[in-house]
């Protein structure tokens, strides 16, 4: 970044709906640390009451906010450009950070058909404030000495009810057993409390897939956004690279879009999506497969 504080300019067409709800999002959980800006290519009269509405229900008023008209001014000022189906509208400078949100348009739609909207621009925000603003954290193997915090997570993780099939966080003894000793890694904060864990384990024994794992990665919900979840698979990647491992996979779902922004910032791939393919609660879920593929190993 050239600045002290990071600045985000989102575009959209009319400024009237995505661009705004990812703007306000961006302005109220980075608590003032990133410079916001938003601006439409053609923009609207007024901010869609739908897109008000449902960001009121977030905790959000945006009901003051006014579209505006994209320049090359604003793109300039920013350090990271987000384009939301603007096309080929928004200026081009070099040295700038360009990302594009492929997102339904709220345009004409009611809050029902806007809160999904929402809810995965809110997810995307999240990732780019973690990436944007870094939490200091250090990295270290998953001993025992960590098993009471990392299993509270993990129960965090499955009561939100999108992380896991599973309904109840295991016993030390059975996750211990479960994980690979060399490929589990926790985060720590300055006071040495956990923020989140990654850890791998083993899918078959046959030699063919002796360089595949499957991983799980949680994040204490306070800690999230700060970095933590890029921080925890970057230490899994190393580990497993180092061990001759070519490929990570997991499978996540579908609604779970911070979990699948975050592994597709990790270099993680979409293989597919398996449908049904078990209940959770009584609900038949769907999992969407991803992998990372290891560059370096040949």
């Amino acid at each position: 970044m050239n600045t002290a504080v990071p600045s985000v300019l989102f575009v959209c067409v009319h400024n009237a709906g995505r661009s705004q709800m990812a703007a306000a999002f961006l302005a109220h959980l980075s608590g003032g640390r990133i410079e916001v800006r938003s601006a439409g290519s053609a923009p609207a009269d007024q901010v869609n009451p739908a897109v008000v509405e449902a960001m009121r229900e977030a905790g959000v008023d945006i009901s003051a906010e006014i579209p505006k008209l994209l320049t090359a001014d604003a793109v300039r000022a920013g350090d990271v450009v987000v384009t939301m189906g603007c096309g080929d509208a928004c200026p081009v400078f070099p040295g700038k950070r360009y990302e594009d949100w492929r997102l339904a348009d709220p345009a004409g739609q009611g809050v029902a058909a806007v809160r999904p909207i929402r809810d995965e621009i809110e997810a995307r925000v999240r990732v780019l404030i973690g990436e944007l603003l870094p939490q200091r954290v250090t990295i270290t193997a998953m001993t025992a000495e960590h098993a009471g915090q990392a299993l509270e997570i993990y129960r965090l993780g499955i009561d939100e009810g999108q992380a896991t099939f599973e309904t109840l966080a295991p016993t030390w003894t059975d996750f211990d057993a479960g994980k690979l000793p060399g490929h589990r890694h926790v985060a720590l904060d300055a006071t040495g409390q956990v923020l989140g864990w990654v850890a791998a384990s083993g899918i078959s024994d046959r030699c063919a897939y002796a360089g595949v794992v499957e991983h799980s990665v949680y994040v204490h919900p306070r800690a999230r956004g700060r970095g933590v979840g890029t921080a925890l698979l970057s230490a899994l990647v190393s580990s497993t690279e180092a061990a001759g491992i070519w490929t990570i996979q997991s499978g996540i779902f579908p609604e779970n879009i911070a979990s699948l922004t975050l592994h597709e910032r990790a270099g993680f791939r979409v293989i597919g999506r398996r449908e049904r393919i078990g209940r959770h609660h009584g609900v038949w879920r769907d999992v969407v497969l991803v992998e990372r593929r290891s560059p370096v190993i040949t």
